[in-house]
């Protein structure tokens, strides 16, 4: 690190009892670092059907579309609701769910 003059290190390990666990940069208030997975979540009667499951970080946003499109073959219609956090607020996002109005 010191002489490629880096501040990153890919797929460190930060835990020996879990070794597939990353950290993920929040910048939230009080812990602006987390430990564990990201993941993607539909509900229906009950049940929870799992789609995606990411220890790295990246940008959950982009899976609004799939998530859609997901559910849309599995039950053969478009969700009545879509319930996420604020991240998934993004201007492509909001005409996609326009379009399913």
């Amino acid at each position: 690190m010191y002489t490629s003059k880096s501040h990153r290190i890919d797929d460190r390990i930060v835990s020996i009892s879990q070794p597939h666990v990353r950290p993920i940069v929040r910048g939230k208030t009080h812990t602006n670092v987390e430990c564990g997975a990201k993941l993607s979540l539909v509900m229906r009667d009950g049940w929870a059907f799992l789609d995606n499951v990411r220890w790295d970080a990246y940008r959950e946003e982009t899976d609004l579309k799939k998530a859609i499109a997901l559910y849309k073959n599995r039950f053969g219609y478009y969700p009545e609701a879509v319930l996420a956090d604020r991240i998934y607020l993004t201007r492509e996002n909001r005409k996609v769910l326009q379009a399913r109005r």
